[in-house]
């Protein structure tokens, strides 16, 4: 399945992710984390901290960005693998290989969206520049996953 960029807007939801990703590496150099601090690394529904520990295991949440990127790139190579929760028919199948790829970035950016707020904002934290993290960013890229999602496989099963 040849999955390069067919249209310009997934070529742009493309870009943006590339754009998300690089931004999550932006707090490293941007804020200043001191070194054998004790910084939050785990926040309340509400963004307060609750869980404290040290300041180099920040360099994860970056380096879980562009794994998480990657694999989801490489997801895209290979749409058919699509976990369905029923047998699909043969029309059904044909729309997975045609539009999964599509899904799957759409989901991608989602996702790299995701991961350059909650970068932000623990940098943010751990470097004492904001005391909480909004959870408005959480709701708005989950709510946009599950709708991605919902609509996918609403779309699949009535190509079905």
């Amino acid at each position: 399945m040849n999955t390069e960029i067919r249209d310009w807007p997934h070529f742009a939801m493309e870009m943006l992710s590339i754009i998300l990703l690089i931004g999550c590496f932006v707090p490293l150099i941007a804020f200043d984390v001191p070194d054998g601090a004790q910084v939050p690394m785990h926040f309340d529904i509400d963004g307060t901290p609750n869980q404290v520990g040290p300041a180099k295991d920040l360099v994860w949440l970056p380096i879980m960005s562009l794994l998480i990127f990657v694999v989801l790139t490489l997801t895209e190579k290979f749409p058919k693998m699509i976990n369905t929760p029923r047998k699909l028919s043969e029309n059904g199948r044909e729309f997975i290989r045609v539009h999964g790829w599509k899904f799957t970035r759409e989901l991608k950016l989602c996702f790299t969206a995701m991961m350059c707020y909650m970068c932000y904002w623990m940098f943010a934290v751990a470097a004492e520049k904001a005391e909480t993290m909004p959870v408005w960013g959480f709701i708005v890229c989950i709510g946009a996953m599950l709708i991605v999602t919902i609509r996918f496989y609403y779309l699949l099963y009535n190509y079905n």
